[in-house]
């Protein structure tokens, strides 16, 4: 087994995580000028 899969999980996000996920992917894209998609991971 990976070593990331003993230690992190998909990450149960709701909408206060979500909201700041989105506020960081806008932020990303207006210092780049690219679209950048986060992947939300958790430790267990």
């Amino acid at each position: 087994m990976e070593d990331y899969k003993k230690n992190y999980k998909v990450a149960d996000v709701g909408s206060v995580e979500q909201e700041a996920i989105n506020k960081c992917e806008k932020f990303v894209k207006e210092e780049t000028g690219k679209d950048f998609v986060m992947i939300a991971w958790e430790k267990k």
